[in-house]
């Protein structure tokens, strides 16, 4: 026992000593483990709230009281040396109890628990081969958009090895990922597992050129409210090369060798070569050029595409650029033939004028479009669309079957459903595509849309488009007015009769404001069309000032009206967003903060009116912070009214 007591007493000097002890090289100490960084906090939190929510005839109100409380920990930390293993551990716990008192429905308490573990794990850094390891945990609730309370719970894991050195470095890097999501109120539920392997080789053979390589293998299995499973197994090859000679920014060259093949629900390959060239020659010409090639298998349809587009520019005194070009395309369909060739220029001129400048352009080009057919009805699949609010987006063709589409997102395995992410507007021959506020497409961004279209016979025509655009910058920019003129006309008609030509001519002018605290304009548009003519009117203004050195205030408005004339009877579209913020400091290291949100959009199935209101007392003594706060919400969604108030306090320590 004594023996065994005195090595218990010896082990933790000389862990103590080995912290002094140095590497072979006697450059870097040597341990066992050793804590780099600790940080983190420990919290709770308490607040109640009333929700008052009617739905036609359906009435119910409710009071909320919960409790949580929590730690978060950070910590960084090395094994025998930075250079052998360097790790992240993050954890957060953060449980806590719900008691609902309802009058329509029962009664309910419930326990929630947030949870987040994450690991990160690096050995040798600093060395040719090195090797990172991830493992993430996170369950967590939010309201997208206030409209749309969700539930998430994300598993992810992965490692990646990378071999650098001068030759050629190689990485390769794996990922594991399971989303479970689920909306609440809706109980719409989706998840998503993914696994997705990649590895990159990157080569340069001299110092004017760069070579990559990657692969990849992506599986996909998306599975829907409904049980509806979508998988999709994805790989993916990419060869690219820039070649600068000389170093020279003055000449490059650009390849791209991609193929990609997709199996599962959606069945697709695609295999794409191009080249583009940009040389700066003498004369103060600059020529641009490129051309792709494409090989695009789908079901029941197979396509070949050659694009080529040339430009030659030209910059006088640097006051006026002009540049002429020529782009042409070539599809060879399974079902239909088509070569489009576009030919034009275009002059920039800019110009000091008395307090300001000048800018003038003008761009023509000559459109010719001939298409072989037969009448036929066409498959069309993963054509892009970016949805923003206040932007009118149409689907590509005219004639679109409403029941074939299908939007998904960038991934194309997961589905959006009709009247809950997205809705369809007829206009005419054409179909808007508008996002759902609440829904899970955020607001400004990209889909994939497939469907199927009644495509006329052969036809032929030509069409020319004009633009014009004036600008005046007054006063150091302050004060600035700018005007757009654009027209398309067709002619040499053949067998055009099916096909919906888009006649158009648009006014567009507007003026901004900006001195400084203030940036405000306006803007007026007239959109004369043959398939979707409106009118639009635009108001913007942003205000941002300091007063003394205890308030900031920033304010955001914006007021967008359309009026769509494609109907017998006007159709009108109202948007108007505020937003804003205060901040006051009452004393050192106390503030009062007031965030403020309100919108309001009316139209075909888009009624929305929502406004949300926080101010919250935040306090700091040390590493004790206190916050509190009140928070009011209202919403009227397409005849659902939700009322909402509630407070809140929470206390944190930091260590």
């Amino acid at each position: 026992m004594k023996l065994k007591a005195k090595y218990m007493i010896m082990l933790p000097i000389l862990l103590g000593l080995s912290c002094h002890a140095f590497s072979q090289d006697g450059q870097r100490p040597m341990y066992f483990w050793k804590f780099n960084t600790v940080s983190g906090q420990v919290g709770l939190q308490g607040l109640y709230r009333e929700q008052e929510r009617v739905v036609s005839d359906f009435k119910d109100s409710e009071k909320s009281y919960f409790l949580s409380g929590g730690i978060q920990v950070k910590t960084n930390s090395s094994i025998l040396n930075p250079n052998f293993l360097v790790l992240d551990l993050d954890g957060a716990y953060m449980p806590g109890t719900d008691r609902q008192n309802y009058i329509v429905t029962p009664d309910q308490s419930e326990v929630c628990t947030a949870k987040k573990a994450n690991l990160g794990a690096l050995f040798f850094q600093q060395k040719q081969v090195s090797l990172k390891l991830v493992a993430d945990y996170d369950q967590s609730f939010s309201a997208r958009e206030n409209l749309t309370d969700v539930k998430s719970v994300n598993r992810h894991w992965g490692a990646l090895l990378s071999y650098n050195n001068r030759y050629l470095p190689v990485s390769i890097d794996f990922h594991s990922r399971n989303w479970d999501e689920t909306e609440i109120q809706s109980e719409r539920k989706y998840s998503i597992d993914q696994k997705l392997f990649e590895t990159r080789i990157t080569k340069s053979f001299t110092k004017a050129d760069r070579s990559e390589f990657r692969y990849s293998h992506d599986y996909n299995l998306n599975i829907n409210q409904n049980l509806f499973r979508v998988a999709n197994t994805i790989d993916n090859v990419d060869f690219t090369n820039h070649i600068k000679p000389g170093g020279s920014q003055k000449y490059n060259l650009n390849t791209v060798v991609s193929e990609i093949h997709q199996q599962g629900y959606t069945q697709f390959n695609r295999f794409q070569a191009g080249e583009n060239v940009n040389l700066q020659l003498p004369g103060q010409l600059v020529f641009n050029g490129g051309y792709n090639f494409y090989i695009i298998n789908q079901d029941l349809s197979n396509q070949v595409q050659h694009n080529l587009n040339t430009s030659l520019g030209h910059s006088l005194f640097k006051s006026l650029q002009s540049k002429v070009f020529l782009d042409y395309s070539s599809i060879n369909h399974t079902v239909y033939k088509e070569t489009t060739t576009k030919t034009g220029f275009e002059i920039t001129y800019s110009k000091k004028i008395p307090y300001g400048q000048l800018l003038i352009s003008y761009k023509f080009d000559r459109l010719h479009q001939d298409y072989k057919s037969d009448p036929s009805l066409i498959a069309v699949n993963n054509e892009s669309y970016t949805l923003t609010d206040g932007k009118i987006e149409l689907l590509r063709l005219a004639d679109i079957t409403l029941s074939s589409v299908v939007v998904k997102d960038e991934t194309g395995t997961l589905i959006y459903e009709n009247g809950l992410d997205y809705m369809l507007i007829e206009r005419g021959s054409y179909i808007e595509i508008r996002r759902v506020p609440g829904g899970l497409i955020a607001n400004s961004s990209s889909v994939l849309v497939d469907y199927s279209a009644l495509q006329p016979g052969s036809y032929t025509y030509d069409a020319n488009s004009n633009v014009v655009n004036a600008s005046i910058y007054l006063f150091k920019n302050k004060l600035s007015f700018y005007y757009r003129f654009s027209n398309q006309d067709y002619f040499n008609l053949e067998s055009t009769q099916a096909v919906a030509l888009n006649y158009f001519t648009q006014n567009l002018a507007g003026c901004r404001f900006n001195f400084g605290f203030l940036d405000a304009g306006a803007e007026y548009e007239e959109y004369r069309s043959t398939i979707l003519p409106y009118h639009m009117m635009r108001y913007y203004a942003n205000i941002q000032r300091t007063l003394g050195q205890k308030l900031i205030l920033m304010l955001n408005g914006n007021l967008q009206n359309y009026i769509m004339l494609d109907k017998p009877e006007p159709e009108y579209q109202n948007f108007m967003d505020i937003t804003g913020k205060a901040i006051y400091s009452i004393f050192r290291q106390t503030n009062l903060n007031v965030d403020l949100m309100y919108r309001k959009q009316t139209g075909q199935g888009i009624d929305l009116d929502l406004l949300s209101l926080k101010s919250e007392i935040t306090s700091q003594i040390n590493l004790l912070y206190l916050t509190f706060g009140l928070e009011l919400y209202k919403r009227n969604y397409v005849g659902e009214v939700v009322n909402f108030r509630g407070t809140y306090v929470k206390l944190i320590r930091k260590f």
